[in-house]
């Protein structure tokens, strides 16, 4: 009975544990590191070689005495930890008999109680080795807890004042364990994992009814310590079985943030499809995906979609039982709430809505255990035009997701063009049906780091273009002109330059160095870096000692952990409070903004009366600061990166601060003689960019937008896009789905084929009628 109650019961529970993570998925991980693994296996075999030692007749060996003492240390402090499971493992003894299990801590310290003390008669000054090992074996404990300690500790002190935050972060840095604190990001249980750990915690917060961590300030927390999004790295699951034992439950689903990565969700299929106008200078495009679920519950997918500069979301699909079902507009409002309802319900819905300039927010639910789910968003956007001509478009990148991508899942590109149209590495160009285009695969770790970009024909002449919007209702025809204009352009009064202070902005910050021979003399040029320590170089013009002076201080900056931008961006606003001034900030991920920063940020878009205009450029994927329903944020220039900031920063530079002759795109109303008919794209593009005016405006400007909006089928910051199930839901919520006329398409392969066949068969019969024309217009004339 000792062999069974001290070795294999505690053996054969620590087995159980490392195959299935039983108690890690459903309590706490008792096995944090592989340290702890080998601090509780030691137990059963040092019980096994005190009970082989009980066995004989003759004294054992003094080092089994101290052994003894570290098996005694070990089983007590395991067993401590366990004590507030023992009443709930009592009622587990009924099922299955699994609630015997956080039994074994204790019964193992039974036994090396039992076994050490028969043992030590037979030792000279036995307690003194026993104490050597009760020491050692202390020591150890406290050892491999101290990560964890300092973990637990530093997220109470978080949501402290000012001070306390930074000891946090400071402590987090030098012994703290992320993977403890990604996990508490996702909801796991905020137990302590060992006996140093769960004394400090349990003093804090009680030993029997821990106060749950909050997962915000462990996502927060995470990010300044990594500089990393905590949804940008694998899930650290505990144990290898965990998730069998935990319940998936998805904090953030039906919510208005991307979240944590759900597990089982995953990136199947990814197309791209397209088509140019380079008359129009614009493009639409359509992104179809599928997500699968793996897992074993409902999931809810979700994406923030960086789209291409100036470019609007035109259309939204989803797959309802096999067939696609469009999406309906709304005002934002209106569609969140029958998104919100139809995921209580358990329904099919998708929405769209803006996260931002240039951003998307996508939500599509529910996936079923072992299904996926098939979604399109289709986009309008304008081919951007350098100063000397030449256009590109940016095609769309997941900024960010809460479902995993392979690295080697393929991304599909098929775009055709009306004009030259050339693309990065891994397309192919292509001429067929009277098109030109490119086509190819492209994987997704790839497609990350290259951020493709498309080079189109370059503009040779200014252009105007109409597009006609058809009457509707009670609603009068609307005829938009769109002017492509050449004209000088000033150099901004001012340029503010705020750089993010994280760590993964630091390749970025040296690329910018570089590119400051862009900049004109005399130009008043600030920097900001929004750092631990902040760095500031003051307004001043542009000469050979400012330049060393933003040198200097870009090259001594600490590039570490998270940092907060806002309050860099807000006193750099202030520092070029002009129109006519230009703000450049250049950062990475933004996913954690404080709320004293928060505060602060309303305050000076609140207050100030001039603003400069902002411009963004974020080279790496993440979440980004969208300051949604601001019009200083909704009408930023969020620069579209392109492979590399060495490349992208000396051409942005330029464009933002050199005077002279560039091209220049406008829409309006107003009438202009020999326009051309162009694409109700143009309407589209037009339609987005005078939402944003409405945010601020009287109630009866936002109404206005959102029938605009939903008569041009647009996503705007005042609209969004819901599909729901039934056309009962969309009564329901006050809401009328698009008919087919009213959403834009791509013609597919087959249909590019059909239209040639027709066209063929056309050109063939007007021939014939030509041949034929003469002799029957001389019947006609004699008749």
């Amino acid at each position: 009975m000792a062999l069974l109650i001290g070795s294999v019961f505690p053996a054969g529970v620590l087995i159980l544990e490392l195959v299935t993570g039983m108690c890690a998925g459903t309590f706490f991980d008792p096995l944090p590191t592989w340290g702890h693994v080998v601090l509780v296996a030691a137990v059963p075999v040092i019980n096994f070689l005190l009970w082989r030692a009980a066995q004989r007749e003759n004294a054992p060996a003094p080092i089994l005495m101290v052994l003894g003492g570290v098996a005694i240390a070990i089983g007590a402090g395991y067993a401590l930890v366990f004590l507030p499971l023992l009443p709930v493992a009592l009622v587990g003894i009924l099922f299955m008999g699994l609630g015997l299990l956080p039994f074994a801590p204790v019964g193992a310290l039974w036994q090396s109680v039992r076994l050490t003390a028969e043992l030590s008669a037979w030792v000279q000054r036995a307690g003194r080795k026993i104490a050597l090992g009760v020491t050692l074996g202390l020591t150890a404990l406290i050892a491999f807890d101290v990560p964890a300690t300092a973990t637990y500790l530093a997220i109470g002190w978080w949501q402290g004042d000012a001070a306390s935050a930074r000891r946090a972060v400071t402590t987090m840095r030098t012994v703290g364990d992320p993977d403890i604190l990604l996990r508490l990001s996702y909801g796991d249980d905020g137990r302590a994992t060992g006996l140093f750990s769960f004394l400090a915690t349990g003093w804090e917060s009680g030993f029997f009814r821990p106060e749950r961590i909050s997962p915000t300030a462990a996502r927060e927390l995470y990010y300044r310590v990594t500089g990393t999004p905590f949804n940008a790295v694998a899930r650290a699951d505990a144990g290898r079985g965990a998730r069998r034992w935990q319940f998936d439950w998805d904090e953030d689903q039906g919510g208005a943030a991307v979240g944590g990565r759900v597990h089982g969700l995953a990136l199947t299929q990814s197309r791209i499809d397209g088509s140019v106008s380079g008359e129009d200078n614009l493009a639409y495009l359509e992104w179809t995906a599928v997500v699968a679920n793996a897992g074993a519950q409902q999931g809810e997918a979700r994406l923030t979609l960086a789209l291409p500069e100036g470019a609007v979301a035109s259309r939204a699909t989803l797959w309802v039982n096999g067939e696609p079902r469009e999406a309906s507009i709304g005002g934002r409002g209106e569609v969140r709430a029958a998104y919100e309802s139809v995921v209580r319900r358990q329904r099919d819905p998708l929405l769209v809505t803006t996260d931002g300039a240039n951003r998307l927010l996508v939500q599509a639910f529910p996936i079923e255990a072992g299904s996926s789910i098939q979604f399109r968003v289709g986009i309008t956007a304008p081919l951007r035009i350098a100063r000397d001509g030449t256009r590109s478009l940016a095609l769309p990148m997941i900024a960010d997701r809460n479902f995993d991508i392979a690295r080697e899942q393929p991304h599909h590109v098929w775009i055709e063009s009306d004009t030259g149209i050339s693309g990065p590495a891994g397309l192919a160009a292509t001429r067929a049906n009277g098109k030109v285009g490119v086509r190819g695969t492209i994987p997704d770790a790839t497609y990350a780091s290259l951020h493709p970009q498309l080079g189109v024909a370059p503009i040779l002449a200014a252009t105007n273009r109409s597009a006609v919007v058809p009457r509707q209702g009670e609603q009068p025809a609307l005829t938009v002109i769109q002017r492509i204009l050449r004209e000088d352009a000033a150099r901004p009064a001012a340029l503010a330059i705020v750089v993010d202070g994280s760590k993964g902005n630091e390749a970025v910050a040296g690329a910018l160095v570089k590119a400051l021979d862009a900049l004109p003399a005399g130009l008043p040029v600030s920097l900001r870096i929004a750092a631990e320590t902040p760095v500031v170089v003051a307004l001043a013009p542009w000469s050979s000692e400012q330049r060393a002076r933003v040198e200097r201080a870009l090259a001594d900056a600490r590039f570490v952990g998270g940092q907060d931008n806002v309050p860099a961006v807000a006193d750099a606003a202030g520092d070029a409070a002009r129109s006519d001034a230009v703000l450049l900030w250049v950062h990475g991920a933004q996913p954690v903004v404080s709320a004293g920063s928060h505060a602060q940020l309303h305050q000076m878009l609140d207050r100030s009366a001039m603003l400069p205009r902002l411009v963004r450029y974020q080279a790496q994927p993440g979440p980004a600061l969208s300051g949604s329903g601001q019009p200083w944020f909704e009408t930023a220039r969020f620069v579209a990166p392109g492979a590399s900031p060495a490349t992208d920063l000396p051409l942005l530079l330029r464009d933002l601060t050199q005077a002279g002759p560039v091209w220049r795109i406008e829409r309006s109303t107003a009438p202009v003689q020999g326009a051309d008919r162009g694409s109700i794209h143009i309407a589209r593009l037009w339609a987005a960019g005078g939402a944003v005016g409405a945010l601020r405006g009287k109630p009866a400007d936002r109404t206005a937008a959102i029938t605009l909006a939903r008569r041009l089928n647009v996503v705007t910051p005042v609209s969004g896009a819901v599909v729901l199930a039934t056309d009962r839901e969309y009564k329901e919520n006050g809401l009328v789905a698009p008919g087919a006329d009213e959403v834009p398409t791509i013609p597919e392969p087959h249909e590019w084929a059909l239209l040639a066949i027709v066209a063929g068969m056309l050109l063939w019969l007007w021939r014939r009628r030509r041949r034929d024309a003469p002799a029957t217009a001389s019947g006609l004339a004699f008749a």
